[in-house]
This record gives C-alpha cells, structure tokens and sequence, in this order.
C-alpha cells in the first residue's frame, strides 16, 4: 500500500488574526506524521492583509482577486493539490489542528471522513440549537440514515471523487453540505469522526444566516431530486393529501360545496405530485434521469 500524501486547503476571507496560529499549526501536526504534504491557503480577496500573516515557509498562498464565496475557494484548492487526499480546515481557529491527525487514521478505507462537531459551540443558543436540529433532521430524511453534522469545515476526502463525481455545485456556504448529502446518496463510504470544537480566535462569522439558510435548503432539495426525487415529490404529495382530507372534513361538517371542489382539486394535486415523483424515479433507475 502506497503511503498516504495529503494536500490541506484551508479557505480564507478575512482572517488575519488567525491564520497564522491555524497554518502554524496543521504544519507541525502533519510533521509528527512524517508524511509527504503540502498546505494550500486560498486567500478569498481580503481586505485585512490574510495573505501576508501566512508564513511562506508553512504555506503556499493563492489568491483570489476578489471574494469568490467559500465553497469556490475550496474548489481552487482542490484544482491546485498535488495529493489525492485533500483536507480541508476553516481558518478561523475553531477546529483544534490536533484533530487532522485522527482523520488521516480513516484514509483510505473511507471516502469521505468529516469532523462532526460536538459541544456548546456547536449547539450554540437555544434557538440555534432547535435550527440545527431541524437541519441535521432533514438532511437525515433526505439520505435515509442519521447525519451528525453535514456541514463541517473540517473533512478528509479523495481529490479524484470531487473531480468527477459531478456534485450539486456551490460556490459559496452550502458547498460543503451538498458534498455531505452527494456523497450519501452515492453510496460513498463516509466517516463520521467526533471531534473538539471551539470559538473562533478572532475576526467575525462570515454566515449570513437568512440567505445561507435559504441556500443551503435550496441545495439540500436539489440533492434530493437528483438522488431520490420520488422520496422529494411523495412529501409534496402528503402534504397536498392532507390538505385534501382537511377540506373534505370541513365539507362533510357542512362548510359547503366549495370546500368539496377544493378538496377534489388537492386530490388530483397530490396524485399528480406522487405520478410525477415516480416516473422521476423511474428515469433515475434507468440512467435516464439527471437535472
């Protein structure tokens, strides 16, 4: 078995505070290893000098001439690495770089393997916390099986599966969790790998929870309809059914004709929305289906 050779990329958009300690540090992690690598900052068009807090010695440094979007970032690392094991880390400090090792002990058996994020900053505010479940909840339903944590910064994966396995594309937030979903659907054989998390070390979140939040559920509904669009369309369908039984019970309850023509009108709905998501499915089985 040939020995293991790793290229980091870690994307970077304003983050001069703390991507010096973060680059520091993956270089003299990977060194205990005693293992060929190389470590690629993709400086995302920063205004506050990232690029020039990297040491040369540590890190190779490609910069974009203005900012991209994360996942974008990523991509360009990826296209540069010379390795065909890529992991990638967010520069803000909030995975410990201790951690990368225990991820390179699932290379190669796994495909995939992601830092699932544990703790009270993962979790965060009550209300964050009700959110990511949700999030994690349905990015479950949508592969059929539990998801600790589907979009990690910090994952070890193979450079020639990103190259040609032809994900749903984002540039920006999202993109790792479309990898995440993608990879499931595939049947990839992915690692989910407790890890430490903490605050960031310095700078501000770049997430913009509103449109990420809308992105990402875009996204996630993409996967669905690519991989199993009957699963995506029977969920239409129920929906759609129920409100076709919630009419009929109020037409039954004397609320009128209208609400019977209501209730026939959802009816059709849904066993159009369900005869679409088969025939989808169908196609999908045969090779024949792809958006």
């Amino acid at each position: 078995m040939s020995a293991l050779t790793v290229t980091v990329v870690v994307p970077a958009y304003n983050e001069a505070e703390a991507i010096g300690p973060v680059v520091a540090g993956l270089h003299a992690e990977l060194a205990k290893r005693k293992i060929e690598f190389e470590i690629i900052v993709v400086d995302d068009g920063s205004r506050d000098g990232t690029a020039s807090a990297v040491n040369a010695s540590h890190a190779r440094v490609i910069a974009h001439p203005a900012n991209g979007g994360y996942g974008l970032s990523l991509l360009t690392g990826i296209s540069a690495a010379k390795h065909e094991w890529v992991l990638m880390i967010d520069a803000d400090g909030s995975y410990p770089p201790s951690e990368i090792l225990r991820l390179l002990d699932f290379a190669p058996a796994f495909d995939l393997v992601i830092g699932a994020r544990e703790g009270a900053h993962f979790w965060g505010t009550p209300t964050k916390t009700f959110l990511r479940w949700v999030y994690l909840k349905l990015a479950g339903f949508i592969v059929g099986e539990p998801v600790p944590d589907a979009n990690s910064g910090l994952r070890l994966v193979r450079k020639s599966l990103i190259d040609r396995q032809g994900l749903v594309r984002c540039l920006g937030y999202s993109f790792t969790t479309t990898m995440t979903l993608s990879f499931l659907m595939q049947g990839r054989f992915v690692k989910f790998l407790p890890i430490h998390f903490r605050a960031r070390s310095g700078g501000h979140s770049k997430v913009r929870p509103v449109r990420d939040v809308l992105r990402t559920l875009q996204l996630m509904t993409e996967v669905a309809i690519i991989y199993n669009p009957l699963k995506f369309f029977v969920i239409i369908a129920s929906w759609v059914g129920a409100a076709a039984a919630a009419m009929l019970a109020v037409h039954v309850a004397g609320g009128g004709p209208v609400f019977l023509l209501c209730a026939v009108v959802c009816a059709l709905g849904s066993l159009i929305s369900f005869s679409v998501g088969c025939v989808l499915d169908s196609l999908r089985m045969h090779g024949q289906w792809r958006p």
